[in-house]
């Protein structure tokens, strides 16, 4: 793993033309001057467009040994992240190390800025990096903003709540597993449920989606106002948690946006004088290291994370090295499964 740097220059011995020359006169990189000579899928057409112009115009002869040499580089993946002291990253980072390693290839960590994501991401990539891995929200913002159409960097989203329609990600099932758990309060008889949805768009629609259809299954009226939005951190959790659990206490069960928030119930819960479960059952999502730390231990979604970013960059990895077999946009998903612990109880009485 490292930090980032400045971008490499490789040089071209001989007198003629080289490929910095290609790609200024293409008003491109030398990256994408050099994806476009090895034939790389993921280019943007215009780029590679400009490029073969510029090779043309110039009489450019690809330098073979260069190339063989820059096949043989180490690639650089980058993993963007906005909080070093996340159980989220933590389990990312695992599964990022555990992958590169095994390939050969170079990490680089590196935060962005909350206020300008998109000035941070484009930053990175003109600093070097091969390849990408965005974890929420991020992935679903670069998305949005059409950075896979502006730039010949492959990128793969990590947990964003659906597909997007411009890179590769990896996720689970958020509509179902959201359905799954509101299941299982449901046949506790619990009708007063309130959800926690995060503020992305994908994730807090698909988690949303999942939860009415369980209320619907069971012939329960959706009540909108036990619907909420929150940030996904503890203290987030518990400014929301102080506010609803004082205001109104018509609910019997939460369904947390993830195991942090989660958490923050159980504090002003306890704090409150409410027993957990017996009073107010409240579930988790993510099954982090928080989840079996508190008292009583969560109820949450297990959510591989680690196993997500092996697999974000296993996939990067092939696309870039020209192995991937289908290198348009796909959707790769992994398992979840629901951890039943003490934190869900029957319906107060």
């Amino acid at each position: 793993m490292t930090t980032q740097n400045n971008g490499r220059k490789r040089r071209r011995g001989g007198g003629g033309p080289t490929i910095t020359a290609v790609a200024e006169h293409a008003g491109v990189s030398a990256m994408t001057v050099s994806n476009v000579l090895n034939n790389k899928s993921f280019v943007n057409p215009a780029a590679r467009e400009a490029v073969l112009r510029a090779v043309k115009a110039l009489n450019y002869t690809p330098n073979t040994a260069a190339r063989s040499l820059a096949a043989a580089a180490t690639l650089r993946i980058g993993l963007m992240h906005r909080d070093t002291d996340s159980a989220l990253l933590s389990a990312m980072l695992v599964g990022s190390l555990r992958a590169t390693a095994r390939l050969g290839v170079q990490l680089v960590l590196e935060i962005y800025d909350t206020v300008d994501p998109i000035g941070s991401v484009e930053k990175l990539l003109r600093n070097g990096i091969d390849g990408l891995l965005l974890p929420p929200p991020i992935c679903e913002v670069a998305s949005a903003a059409g950075l896979p159409e502006r730039h010949d960097v492959p990128m793969v989203g990590l947990a964003p709540g659906g597909d997007l329609r411009n890179m590769d990600c990896v996720r689970i099932d958020d509509e179902e597993a959201s359905y799954q758990l509101t299941r299982i309060l449901l046949e506790k008889g619990h009708r007063r449920i309130a959800i926690i949805t995060l503020p992305t768009g994908l994730v807090a629609a698909s988690r949303l989606r999942g939860y009415l259809r369980a209320l619907g299954d069971a012939g329960v009226v959706a009540d909108m106002g036990l619907v909420w939005e929150a940030s996904p951190t503890f203290d987030a959790g518990l400014a929301l948690a102080e506010r609803v659990i004082k205001e109104r206490r018509d609910f019997t069960a939460v369904i947390a946006g993830n195991d942090d928030m989660a958490a923050a119930f159980v504090n002003v819960a306890l704090r409150n004088k409410l027993s957990v479960p017996e009073d107010m059952s409240i579930t988790g999502f993510d099954d982090t290291p928080i989840a079996v730390k508190i008292w009583p231990p969560l109820t949450t979604v297990r959510q591989p994370l680690a196993l997500m970013a092996e697999k974000g960059v296993e996939r990067l990895v092939s696309t870039l090295r020209g192995t991937a077999e289908d290198p348009s946009p796909k959707a790769l998903y992994v398992d979840f499964s629901i951890v039943e612990r003490q934190s869900v109880g029957s319906v107060p009485n």
